[in-house]
């Protein structure tokens, strides 16, 4: 073989590599919901909705923050403090009765 024919093996090889990494993320990502995004101090609520649907025996996901680049951080003052709570989508009915009970 030649090097043009390795380098195009190659090249398919590597591109077929990201389409399926891309497919499985997207997969992954699709079955999340997002149950509530809040900033400060109602976010603190959100930490302990976490709590109670991990102790109910739920999947839920907690994200804190916004990732941000360098250049734009000095734009993001305020997202520091945010918190977004991820459920499963087919433990949503469940999760969202779990919340409507609340004390």
């Amino acid at each position: 073989m030649d090097f043009n024919t390795i380098r195009i093996i190659l090249i398919v090889v590597l591109v077929l590599y990201f389409i399926v990494l891309v497919t499985l993320r997207t997969k992954e990502s699709l079955r999340w919901v997002l149950l509530g995004e809040e900033f400060g101090d109602k976010g603190k609520q959100l930490t302990r909705d976490h709590d109670r649907l991990e102790q109910a025996g739920l999947h839920v996901r907690m994200e804190r923050g916004v990732k941000t680049s360098f250049l734009f951080r000095r734009f993001s003052k305020d997202l520091d403090d945010r918190v977004a709570l991820y459920v499963l989508k087919e433990e949503l009915p469940e999760a969202e009765a779990i919340l409507g009970q609340r004390s």
